[in-house]
Order: structure tokens, then C-alpha cells, then sequence
């Protein structure tokens, strides 16, 4: 009997074109070829690339692990629309490129890529294409959450064109048939569509792609009776009628591990769109679901892995077809002669940032930072920093403004020394000067300190200034911002005095402002761009009352502010109201992205710190690329000034002291 099962069992797998056995076999034998492709393509060129994107892309993905979807479906867009060429990483000045489409507006993790061809220009310069980036990426995103691995074959070219015409993709509200086609024309087969649909088991949607199915679906106000009348109460439940924002998960109950859980969930009417039902309409789909509920996903994770190779084949450039870019989002001279204008070069590295320009030592640096400072006395260090600090900011997301924030206070004053961190009984303390007592988050390094302390072999080892440093890069990384590398080896300063608190003043102009950066060994293009840090937080209404009721004292506004901005803070900041919050990127104060410098060439700083910014050619420059190239270089270029800042006035060596108590002095 157990016999004629198995017998039974292998037919059906054979009949819906799986094997328990199969080998991945050889992905270059695909017809679909017009160039060579390799796994070993960049064995002399770029030998590292693979350990690359494998590192940097679990440095992203171990910390946010929604992006394993979110990548994974990047790489899908891409091939879908002109091959897998990268078309879909570039930008358009005119928001007309693949990615300005709605299917990809909701698309994530471009910080990803851009991290990895970094890293890559600084090995590799020139060698490595942004389409096989994205290929590697992908593959590599998906292992990092234990999902299936699949071999690339590497060798792509980059597409030059990218229109937002062509992305034509396949569409939740597709039947099966038009689905088949979709994916015939690009050379997959039923089966691929089915197992890869299976991408599904991980990720999220939203409400607004499934309120009709659910509460509207023929007109009358009844729903797909395609959907189980049971999880469609479930959903109504979640999703409201208007609703289009709140996320749904695509696989319920198993939508953050990559197995074979979709299949068991469509099998029961729970696919959540009609592209997911649909598959239950034709026999070779429905057999393989059929046939994954059965097995438990004996054959999915090979069946994804050989799609995922079909897949990268898709219509690629080769041999001199395409370019090898050198940012993924640009392909234009212009791009280069605007940015050279405002001093960022394309190609940028992080370079060493223990060395300056010439390959000296940083001059002021006192004493030795290293990256690896630590890995002797307390190698959990880095490990610790970041799980506390993604315990609170996670939780608080407002507190990774705040603690960058106090890591710019600091700095400023007697330098990175920790010093903001003392209390004084006298309130004397730079804590206790004005500016300082809206600063927050303290608990956070005092968390961080308190961990390390009961951490054997760290007792007594970390700075206080050290901590402060790698707690406002982890806060920043938690909420999706650029993360840099922070030499360590600071010590801590014993001094904190309320009178030599004199921070750059949100009421300064220019010229002011690029004194108090010179004095601190900062420049113009640090200025500009620390002052995109204001692309997160929120101030108060006591800060613009003076810009917005009564600029020279006669009931006007700042001619620096735009009218019609200034009437929208007055209906929320009366004259005497100093506590009513405002954000500082109006529109995108929750993501550190380069809206900020959109919001300050439509003359909508909120502080006039922010409006001087125009009045300098060389900060007003920068925002204007920085406008145009919709942030090309900006989450480099903090990355590098936040490393610079991280020299100010340093102590190392025997001077200071490590502090067993952040707030206190030894």
C-alpha cells in the first residue's frame, strides 16, 4: 500500500513537471543567451564581488529583514520590463523612468544597491554591472532570511533606457491566462509562474489593493467569491472601505519565512490577490499547488532556485551592448558635470578615514582611532550597540533624530567627548544649557553603557564618546538611513560647562555657519549636508513664531519664507504658542531621505539657518543637485561628513577617561 502511495506520489510530481531529485543542471545551456554569461565571469576582474554583496547586503537585511521581499521584487520588476538589465535603478529628471510607474513607486531597498556598487567602485572601479548587482543582491537578500540559494551566472550589461511606458507588469487583478502570457513572452512557462508566485510567502501589500475584492467586488457591495468567506471577515476586519495604506500580509501566518506556506494558503481560498486565486483555474498551476500542499514544499525551494536562474536570463545585454555604470540611478554626463560643479565625485570612496585626501593622518586626530579598536577587549561590542539601540528606536522611531541630534551637540562643544552626557548638581552642565534641554534619548546610551558593563571583558573598556558615536549611526540605520563606519578609541572628557555651549544657531546665517564648521575643521559641503539632517525630527513652534507673525516687528513674515508655507504654519503655530511641534521636512519628516533639499529650494526651511542655505554658492549648488538628481550622492556624502565629524576634537590615549557611568565622572 505504502508502495502504490509513492508510485501515486511520483506520478504527480512528474505530471506538474517536478523532480524530488533535480539537479540545478547547467544555467549557461539556457537558449536564451545572446552573450556569454559565467559564475566565475569576474574571476579576474573583481574576484571579491560576491563576498561583497553578500556582506553588505546582510549588513541591511540581518537589520530590516522586509527587505528580502522588497529586493526580491525589485529584481522581478527589472526583469520584467526590458530584460534584467538594471533599467529599473535609474532616475528620471522628468519622472517618466521605469520606476516612477505605480507598480514601483512602492518598491524598496535602493539604499541596498547603492551600498553594494559603492563598495564596488572602491574595489572594482568600473567592472561590475548594476544588473548583475541586482541579480546578486536579490539572491543574496533572500538567503539572508533562510530561503532558497540559486547559482547567477554574471556578465550583464546595463540598459540606458528606462521609460516609464514600457513597465507592463504582470497585474494582481490578472486572470491565469493573461498571467501565462506574461510570462510566456518573456520565455517562463506555467510552472515558472506558479513557483514563482511563491514569492509571495514572504512580504507585505496593503489595504488599497484588495478593498474591492473584499467590500465592492461587482459593484453591489459583495465580495470575489473566489476568496474564503472566513478570511474575507478577517480582512474586512483590518480594511476598512477608504483604507489604502494599512499592510496585509500576503502569506497570514507565515509572512516573514521563506517556505512553502503561499501554496497551502491559495489552496484554501486565501490568496490575497486575484493573480493568486487565479492560479487554482488552470491544471498545470492548480496540480503544482496541489502537489506543495501534499509534500510539505518537498521540491519549492529547488523548483524557486531554477526559476530564479530562468528568470536572470530574461532578455540581458552582453558583450558591448548596454554600459557598465558607475552609479545605478545615472547614466548622464550631465549628471557628472553638476556634480563635480558642487565637489561630489561619482565614483567616490569611503577611502580610509583614519588618512585625509593626500593619504596622511587625519591632522585632528590626537591620537589612533581604529575601526577594529575594540576586537581584542570587547569584540561584542558593535553587536551590542546595535540590538540595544534597535530595542528603543524601533519602538520610538522620533529617538533616531534625537540621538543624532545629541551626537552633532556633542561634537560641537569641547568635541566628540561624551561631555553633553555629564550631569552636573548645579545645573551647569552643557546638558543644562538651552539648546540642550529639548535634547532626548539619553536613556538609550545609558542602556548601551549599562549592557556593556555587566559584559565580561567590556567592563570599564568603552567610552561614553565612543558609545554616543556608533548609537547615532545604529539609530539612523534602524529608520532606513545611511549608515557610515566610526573609527573608535575616543575617550571621555571630565569637563561639560553650560557657559561654552555655542552651538550654530538655527537663527544664523551663512556666513556664520560656515565659520562655526571651519572652527571645527568642517566645511561648506559638510554644512550643506549635515544640514540634511533635518530631513528627520520635528521643532517647535517657539523656534519660527519671530519668521512667521513678526519678522522686523511689524507683523510680517520672513521674505526668505514661502507665502504660502507661512500660512500653513500659522494655522498651526499661534503667536504665543512656543510647544506645538512642526516638522522639519514638512512631508517626509519620518524618512531620512533628500526631500530636505527640495523643501528648502521651494524656500520652505523652516528655520533660517535652513533659508541661508541659498545665499552661499557653493551650499545653494549643492541643493540644487541634490533637487535635480533626487538625492544621488546625498546618503554618501553625510556618510563622509559624519565621519569627519567624528575627529572633531577628539581625545585618545591617556587623556580623559573611560567613565564607568556616562553621566558622571570617574
Amino acid at each position: 500500500m505504502a508502495l502504490k502511495n509513492l508510485l501515486a506520489l511520483v506520478a504527480l510530481l512528474a505530471l506538474v513537471g517536478v523532480s524530488i531529485a533535480k539537479p540545478y543542471g547547467n544555467p549557461l545551456g539556457n537558449p536564451r543567451v545572446k552573450g556569454d554569461l559565467d559564475l566565475d565571469y569576474y574571476r579576474f576582474k573583481c574576484p571579491q564581488v560576491e563576498s561583497i554583496v553578500r556582506r553588505v547586503t546582510f549588513q541591511y537585511v540581518s537589520r530590516r529583514p522586509t527587505l528580502a521581499a522588497a529586493l526580491l521584487r525589485m529584481h522581478f520588476h527589472d526583469c520584467f520590463v526590458r530584460g534584467c538589465d538594471g533599467s529599473v535603478l535609474l532616475k528620471s529628471p522628468n519622472n517618466d523612468a521605469e520606476r516612477d510607474a505605480p507598480p514601483n513607486l512602492t518598491l524598496r531597498g535602493w539604499e541596498v544597491v547603492d551600498a553594494v556598487k559603492s563598495v564596488l567602485e572602491r574595489k572594482c572601479p568600473g567592472v561590475v554591472s548594476c544588473a548583475d548587482v541586482l541579480a546578486l543582491v536579490a539572491r543574496d537578500a533572500v538567503a539572508v532570511i533562510r530561503g532558497p540559494w540559486w547559482p547567477v551566472p554574471l556578465g550583464r550589461r546595463d540598459g540606458r533606457i528606462s521609460r516609464l511606458s514600457e513597465a507592463n507588469l504582470p497585474s494582481p487583478f490578472a486572470d491565469v491566462k493573461t498571467l501565462k502570457n506574461n510570462f510566456r513572452v518573456k520565455g517562463l512557462n506555467s510552472k515558472d509562474l506558479v513557483v514563482l508566485s511563491g514569492a509571495h510567502t514572504i512580504g507585505v501589500s496593503s489595504c488599497g489593493l484588495i478593498s474591492s475584492r473584499i467590500h465592492n467586488f461587482t459593484g453591489r457591495g459583495d465580495f470575489d467569491p473566489a476568496m474564503n468567506p472566513s478570511y474575507v471577515r478577517t480582512l474586512k476586519k483590518r480594511c476598512k472601505p477608504t483604507d489604502v495604506r494599512t499592510p496585509v500580509d500576503m502569506d497570514p501566518g507565515s509572512a516573514r519565512r521563506f517556505d512553502s506556506h503561499y501554496f497551502n494558503i491559495v489552496a484554501q481560498k486565501k490568496g490575497l490577490f486575484i493573480s493568486d486565486s487565479a492560479l487554482l483555474n488552470d491544471f498545470v498551476t492548480k496540480s503544482y499547488i496541489q502537489t506543495q500542499v501534499v509534500t510539505r514544499g518537498a521540491s519549492f525551494a529547488k523548483d524557486f532556485s531554477d526559476s530564479m536562474v530562468k528568470l536572470g536570463f530574461i532578455q540581458i545585454l552582453t558583450g558591448r551592448k548596454g554600459e557598465i555604470r558607475r552609479k545605478c540611478a545615472f547614466n548622464l554626463l550631465a549628471l557628472v558635470v553638476l556634480l563635480a560643479l558642487v565637489g561630489v565625485s561619482v565614483a567616490k570612496p569611503y577611502g580610509n578615514p583614519l588618512r585625509n585626501q593626500n593619504g596622511h593622518r587625519n591632522p585632528r586626530a590626537t591620537g589612533d582611532l581604529d575601526l577594529d579598536y575594540y576586537r581584542s577587549t570587547c569584540p561584542q561590542l558593535e553587536s551590542i550597540v546595535r540590538r540595544v539601540t534597535f530595542q528603543y528606536v524601533s519602538r520610538r522611531p522620533t529617538l533616531a533624530a534625537a540621538l543624532l541630534r545629541m551626537y552633532f551637540h556633542d561634537c560641537f562643544v569641547r568635541g566628540c567627548d561624551g561631555s553633553i552626557l555629564l550631569k552636573s548638581p548645579n545645573k551647569d552642565a552643557e546638558r543644562d544649557a538651552i539648546p540642550n534641554l529639548s535634547v532626548r534619548g539619553y536613556e538609550v546610551v545609558d542602556a548601551v553603557k549599562s549592557s556593556l558593563e555587566r559584559t565580561w571583558g567590556c567592563r570599564g573598556v568603552v567610552s561614553c564618546a565612543d558609545i554616543l558615536a556608533l548609537v547615532a549611526r545604529d539609530a539612523v540605520a534602524v529608520i532606513g538611513g545611511p549608515w557610515w563606519p566610526v573609527p573608535l578609541g575616543r575617550r571621555d572628557g571630565r569637563i561639560s560647562k553650560l557657559s561654552e555651549v555655542n552651538l550654530p544657531s538655527p537663527f544664523a546665517d551663512v556666513k556664520t555657519l560656515k565659520k562655526n564648521f571651519m572652527d571645527k575643521g568642517l566645511n561648506s559641503k559638510d554644512l550643506v549636508v549635515l544640514s540634511g539632517a533635518h530631513t528627520i525630527g520635528v521643532s517647535s513652534c517657539g523656534l519660527i513664531n519671530n519668521r512667521i507673525h513678526n519678522f522686523t516687528g511689524k507683523g510680517d513674515f520672513d521674505p526668505a519664507m514661502n507665502p504660502s508655507y507661512v500660512r500653513t504654519l500659522k494655522k498651526r503655530c499661534k503667536p504665543t504658542d512656543v510647544r506645538t511641534p512642526v516638522d522639519m521636512d514638512p512631508g517626509s519628516a519620518r524618512k531620512f531621505d533628500s526631500h530636505y533639499f527640495n523643501i528648502v529650494a521651494q524656500k520652505k526651511g523652516l528655520f533660517t539657518s535652513d533659508a541661508t542655505l541659498l545665499d552661499d554658492i557653493d551650499t545653494n549648488l549643492y541643493i540644487q543637485a541634490q533637487v535635480v538628481t533626487r538625492g544621488a550622492s546625498f546618503a554618501r556624502d553625510f556618510s563622509d561628513s559624519m565621519v569627519k565629524l567624528g575627529f572633531v576634537e577628539i581625545l585618545t590615549g591617556k587623556q580623559g577617561e573611560i567613565r564607568r557611568r556616562c553621566a558622571f565622572v570617574n
